[in-house]
């Protein structure tokens, strides 16, 4: 009876079990997770570098809502002026020649119109007798309606130093009247202790109110 050789037969390996399936499929996912880190390297450079770009050269005029297109080569101009500075009350205005009349306020414009050498007599305490001179201020009133000259303060400096004079009511001194009708003007007459040698620089301010600058005229007078 013959024997049958049969050779022991190796068992074939199971699918997930082969040879260098393991190390395959190993490499596909580690290229595949390389993959998607490259990618999401790109994505991530490509947003960096829009950024960039807006925050450099700003948004353009077309993103933004509202806006509008605004010719260029041209200055454009503000509608609003710039406002006036403010003045001063408290702050004499600038000089003006003693022989030329100025505004004290719109229509209402004061000057003076006469000086005269005189021997100043005093009358009341506090004055002191001396060579003087007799100052005529006249204020006229070109507007609609009566105004009150009430608180008007006319004074008087002189030489380098302006050096305040005194004032004396005599010879003939006679102040503004307290109102002036519309159209018409009024003269007030005011003496001033002025030495002879200091006439050649002498100032006379008008003091009208304390909410107007008061008025500042200089020049010489007579000796």
């Amino acid at each position: 009876m013959a024997t049958e050789n049969t050779a022991p037969v190796s068992p074939e390996p199971s699918p997930d079990k082969a040879p260098g399936t393991w190390s395959a499929r190993r490499t596909a996912i580690v290229a595949g997770a390389i993959a998607v880190v490259i990618a999401a390297g790109a994505v991530t450079a490509v947003a960096i570098t829009n950024s960039n770009s807006t925050t450099a050269g700003g948004p353009s005029q077309s993103a933004m809502p509202g806006s509008s297109s605004t010719p260029t080569g041209g200055a454009s101009v503000d509608p609003t002026p710039s406002a006036s500075p403010s003045v001063d009350p408290s702050v004499p205005a600038a000089p003006v020649p003693i022989d030329q009349s100025a505004a004290i306020s719109p229509g209402l414009t004061a000057a003076i119109t006469k000086f005269e050498a005189v021997q100043g007599v005093a009358k009341t305490p506090g004055e002191v007798s001396g060579p003087s001179v007799r100052t005529t201020v006249t204020i006229t009133n070109n507007t609609s309606a009566k105004v009150s000259l009430a608180t008007t303060v006319v004074t008087a400096y002189y030489g380098d130093g302006q050096t305040p004079a005194l004032e004396l009511s005599e010879p003939g001194g006679s102040p503004l009247p307290n109102e002036l009708a519309a159209g018409q003007s009024a003269t007030g007459v005011y003496i001033f202790t002025i030495p002879v040698d200091q006439r050649g620089k002498v100032r006379i301010m008008v003091d009208y109110s304390v909410n107007v600058q008061p008025l500042v005229f200089e020049g010489a007078v007579p000796q």
